[in-house]
């Protein structure tokens, strides 16, 4: 209960100082599973360049994130706030009660468990699974506990498919059971995907041949992200791997993130599911060093956690490689789209939060993903049934060439600060 209060009080400060915070990829879950709740078909009405699970998720809370969307990042909390209480149970497997508690303190602590937990996003569901899977294993011991860590397994690669990176490890910690593991992952996933089983060339093509062709990501960005999620921030783990007084899947679990440095782009949240294990590493080094000062250590922790909190909300739009644009500079779009646009209107937009926000349809479920994959004659086509148009500057943004000039022939352009709206609208 220390660990989960602590957490829980930690990630709740956090989400309050970084409240204007957000990233380009929440809008895109967000609306996707609304319009899914509201008719839209998954890969044959939109492009989703994911698996499912974690629009299924929130299709479920749709209804209360129509009321006020930051329910889903409540959410998020929560199920970040159980894996800090995961991550203590499977220390009391292998460390004294003094380790465990460092090892799920030192979650708590995380901060990029903490910014990753107060956003909307896959990684803390696929966190989650993976090692609520392990505990499963681990604990359980029977062929009964194996089946449901494999169910875990299924549906964590369900959302995501970076939860493959859970399956060395199982087989690593539990050799015997992931003979029954893994067979029940493939089980559980075929009948999660029984809904979607006559998109299947869909969910192929935007799933995993688009991921594929992706443009590639600058060399010392995905280096340096690497280095800094992955190590950087966990000094302590690659200590306790060095020293190697860990099980061997504890070592090649910390080891295998770096696996993640590897593909084509890299951003931060890649890294969330390694932090259980850094922190199990570090735990037993931690409290060896502040026998008698754990609580003053969490409060050192606290204190560095709020000022982490207030850089990202001031340090730019992407201090230390997170993604921090705010909702303030997205205000005055919204304010001019509810004004402007009626109010069953779309809105084409480069990014899914102008429409999310206002409460209008993203026209032709474009965003800046997809505008590598269309021309401007296919958004063209697509203009008379836009009550307006925006497009972002910076990161994540843009149409494809040649749509602007059309625009400017025939809407009116108003600039909202970097942003370019137009509208129907004139005076």
């Amino acid at each position: 209960m220390v660990v989960l209060g602590f957490a829980l009080a930690l990630r709740v400060l956090f989400l309050l100082v970084t409240a204007d915070t957000y990233d380009y990829d929440e809008f895109v879950l967000l609306t996707l599973a609304r319009d899914w709740a509201h008719g839209a078909v998954p890969y044959r009405d939109f492009m989703f360049f994911h698996p499912p699970g974690a629009l299924a998720v929130l299709r479920l809370i749709e209804p209360a994130t129509a009321m006020w969307w930051p329910a889903a990042r409540l959410l998020s909390v929560l199920i970040d706030v159980s894996t800090a209480g995961i991550v203590f149970k499977l220390g009391t497997l292998m460390w004294d009660r003094r380790g465990a508690l460092a090892s799920g303190v030192l979650y708590g602590l995380s901060p990029l468990a903490m910014v990753s937990a107060v956003r909307v996003g896959q990684d803390p569901m696929i966190t989650i699974l993976g090692t609520g899977g392990l505990l499963a294993l681990l604990a359980g011991r029977t062929w009964r506990w194996a089946i449901v860590a494999g169910v875990c397994l299924g549906a964590g690669i369900w959302i995501k498919y970076p939860a493959l990176y859970f399956v060395p490890i199982y087989v690593l910690a539990a050799p015997r059971l992931a003979i029954v593991a893994l067979p029940a992952s493939v089980a559980s996933l075929m009948v999660l995907g029984v809904p979607f089983s006559g998109n299947l060339q869909a969910i192929w093509d935007q799933t995993v041949v688009f991921q594929r062709t992706r443009y590639l990501m600058e060399g010392s960005t995905r280096l340096w992200t690497t280095l800094f999620w992955w190590l950087g921030i966990n000094p302590f783990a690659v200590v306790g791997a060095i020293r190697r007084h860990a099980p061997l899947w504890l070592i090649a679990a910390f080891l295998l993130g770096g696996l993640f440095g590897l593909d084509s782009q890299v951003y931060y949240h890649y890294f969330v599911p390694v932090v259980p294990f850094a922190c199990l590493l570090a735990g037993p080094i931690v409290a060896k060093l502040a026998r008698r000062a754990i609580a003053a250590l969490a409060g050192i922790g606290v204190a560095l956690a709020v000022i982490w909190a207030v850089a990202l909300d001031n340090a730019g739009e992407a201090p230390l490689f997170v993604t921090a644009a705010h909702l303030s500079r997205v205000a005055p779009v919204v304010t001019l789209l509810r004004k402007d646009t009626p109010a069953n209107s779309s809105v084409l937009a480069d990014r899914y939060e102008y429409a999310y926000l206002s409460n209008r349809t993203a026209l032709a479920h474009y965003f800046w993903n997809i505008g590598v994959l269309v021309d401007p004659y296919y958004l063209e086509r697509r203009l008379p049934q836009a009550a307006a148009v925006v497009m972002s500057s910076g990161a994540s943004s843009g149409f494809p060439v040649g749509l602007t000039g059309e625009l400017d022939q025939t809407m009116r352009q108003v600039r909202v600060g970097s942003i370019a709206v137009w509208t129907r609208v004139r005076r």
